[in-house]
């Protein structure tokens, strides 16, 4: 619930309109709206399937938690992930993989474990670094 509320105030906002407008766009009520926003309501399907017609988008921008507002990893952030990903696959060869027709299972657990870090590190990010140093 909290992911549609936020992801439709956020829309609304990107378009500088009033709630008001916004309501004329989804043919709802202007309260419809603040209760959308609030997360004491959800819209219908039918209603955010023409907000998404509308604004170009789909009705997954506006249903799927978006994690949009995670800071960008630095330079040093990427090379901390591109050695911990080497550490570890390298002390899971040995263990996991003997022979070369394990390649692509092998390249294809790496992209997942790496986009897994990637993922942590940016949560991370957000979660521990003060407000005072958040750009």
């Amino acid at each position: 619930m909290m992911s549609i509320s936020k992801n439709i105030k956020k829309l609304r906002l990107e378009h500088n309109l009033s709630q008001k407008e916004f309501a004329k766009i989804a043919g709802v009520s202007d309260k419809a709206v603040s209760t959308w926003e609030n997360g004491t309501k959800e819209p219908r399907m039918g209603t955010i399937q023409k907000i998404a017609d509308f604004f170009g988008i789909k009705k997954s921008d506006i249903i799927e938690d978006n994690d949009d507002d995670l800071p960008e990893l630095t330079e040093k952030d990427e090379r901390e992930i591109e050695s911990d990903l080497e550490d570890m696959m390298n002390s899971m060869a040995s263990a996991a993989c003997e022979g070369d027709d394990d390649f692509e299972d092998v390249e294809a657990f790496k992209s997942a474990i790496k986009v897994a870090m990637v993922q942590a590190k940016r949560i991370a990010k957000k979660k521990y670094t003060p407000k005072k140093y958040r750009k």
